[in-house]
């Protein structure tokens, strides 16, 4: 099952494993830049066998997979900005070097799969106890972050997951209401959570009480999204509970004490650039940015990308509503940033079922940050400019009625004024500051929900002749 029949043996590989079972062998090139998959035969036999994406079946065309899936699919496995920087310069190799940086990080990414050199195998066990991290430690590191970078741990890089921030994996050994304790992971053991602090500069300030604001605001609205929760060192840091990990009580061999601990299995998901096999540059629609000679490019991921990849869901009726309610979310709140990497799927050997929402941040908030839209409503590509007539373009790009467009927004408008008005009087946030700006991120979004249940009626009268 190899990618490319007639390419010469690569001189490098990497294993991929999956819950103690090979999966495939990926190999590189490392001169012409080319790369292969083999998926193993018994792994492909398996009850509940997967592929890695709808890009890499595991029966590739008879001339191979696409030219760059492979590296595409491992390149969006990478964390992004400082702290693909910092990696880089820990292990001493290129920014570039896709192969070399999946080598140094890929025992812990995101999803199913764990990538081990391929003259060996993963341990069954770990080779020493996890190592603890104390509040107070935790709180000292983020103070010092301009000096260490808080993905390096005892000399080793511990943030493999994609995204700009600050992030931090860890495994919790129980609920933080329950005097939960933190823990660095080492293979085999898989993180449970990513903790997530407020940026060193004070470009965002707030940003975890306004990610833990929206992402709250969700759950109260019933909409799939990942479990949050504020743990103060006494700095504020987000708690996310990882989605691509199930906790299973008492099958040993995978928290943090004893074979008699529960394990964490993990779970196979994909963001939206790898389920469109696209680089994480086309994260954003305009992937050639927004200058006057190349703002009309619009080839990276979009609204109507994204409701093209329900063609490959298992439920295409839930997943047209899940991708509708996302995008209708993001509005109300202000997201400006919601691209191509912000959006997941679960992976099944069936095809793709939408995964819980995460980063669910109100950028308008900020002043010193860009507000354009990484995905245009029509071809509106800020707020400001979103009127009826985008949100029905939009509506006639994704294939979505304009009538249930109007009954969805109204329906979550009605739900976001309830449950701001809620979730600003929330006790997560503990001081006067904190507080106020929650009390800011309320009256954006009852704000933006009259504006939405307005739009959304107008664009449901418009004449399909006039789109």
């Amino acid at each position: 099952m190899n990618s490319a029949a007639d390419a010469p043996v690569a001189p490098h590989a990497l294993n991929l494993w999956a819950d103690g079972q090979k999966v495939a062998t990926l190999g590189y090139e490392a001169l012409n830049d080319r790369w292969s998959l083999d998926y193993e035969a018994n792994w492909v036999a398996a009850p509940g066998a997967f592929p890695l994406s709808p890009a890499l079946p595991f029966q590739p065309p008879a001339d191979g997979y696409a030219v760059g899936a492979v590296k595409r699919f491992v390149e969006n496995l990478l964390p992004e900005g400082r702290a693909l920087d910092v990696t880089a310069t820990t292990y001493r190799v290129s920014k570039s070097n896709i192969y070399a940086l999946i080598s140094a990080l890929g025992t812990e990414t995101t999803g199913a799969f764990r990538f081990w050199r391929s003259d060996d195998v993963p341990p069954a066990a770990a080779a020493k106890p996890p190592r603890e991290v104390t509040r107070e430690e935790l709180d000292q590191r983020i103070a010092e972050r301009d000096q260490i970078p808080l993905a390096v741990w005892d000399g080793k890089v511990r943030m493999s997951i994609a995204g700009v921030q600050d992030k931090l994996m860890v495994y919790l050994d129980r609920p933080l209401s329950d005097a939960g304790r933190l823990f660095l992971v080492e293979p085999p053991l898989a993180s449970t959570h990513i903790l997530k602090p407020d940026p060193a500069r004070g470009v965002t300030p707030h940003l975890v009480v306004n990610e833990h604001f929206c992402m709250s605001l969700a759950r109260r609205m019933k909409l799939p999204v990942a479990e949050v929760g504020i743990y103060r060192t006494p700095r504020p840091v987000l708690v996310v509970r990882r989605f691509d990990r199930v906790v299973v009580q008492g099958a040993g061999d995978g928290a943090a004490h004893g074979a008699n601990e529960p394990t964490v299995r993990r779970l196979h998901i994909i963001d939206a650039c790898q389920a469109s096999d696209l680089p994480e540059s086309f994260k954003y629609e305009r992937n050639l940015g927004s200058g006057a000679h190349v703002r009309n490019i619009r080839e990276g991921v979009s609204f109507q990308m994204l409701f093209e990849r329900v063609e490959q869901t298992v439920n295409k009726a839930v997943a047209r509503m899940t991708l509708l309610r996302w995008a209708l979310f993001q509005f109300l709140i202000g997201n400006c940033d919601a691209h191509g990497k912000n959006f997941s799927f679960f992976v099944r050997r069936e095809g793709l079922d939408p995964a819980p929402w995460y980063d669910l941040v109100s950028v308008v908030q900020y002043a010193g940050i860009d507000h354009q839209l990484s995905m245009a409503w029509g071809d509106a590509f800020s707020l400001e400019e979103v009127g009826a007539f985008q949100l029905a373009d939009f509506a006639q790009r994704c294939g979505v009625d304009r009538k249930l467009l109007k009954r969805e927004a109204a329906r979550l408008a009605k739900l976001a004024v309830e449950h701001a008005l809620a979730q600003a009087l929330a006790d997560d946030y503990i001081d006067d500051s904190e507080r106020a700006f929650a009390g800011q991120l309320r009256d954006f979004v009852v704000g933006q929900a009259t504006r939405l249940t307005k739009l959304a009626d107008e664009a449901s009268k418009m004449k399909p002749e006039f789109l």
